[in-house]
């Protein structure tokens, strides 16, 4: 395999389930998710923001 067929058939592939995650997918309810900030925390969809506190238990 050239490397010219090799980067095609990447961008093939990443075009392809970029495509189908948009086609098929839903979009985002703001209102339901959590706040950004939280991420990670495991109780970010409480609004317990203070978790990422220094200190706090993890």
């Amino acid at each position: 395999m050239s490397r010219r067929s090799g980067i095609v058939m990447a961008l093939v592939f990443a075009f392809s389930v970029v495509g189908l995650d948009w086609s098929l997918g839903v979009a985002p309810d703001p209102y339901r998710s959590p706040d950004p900030m939280a991420y990670g925390s495991k109780s970010g969809a409480s609004g317990a923001i203070c978790t990422f506190a220094p200190g706090a238990e993890q």
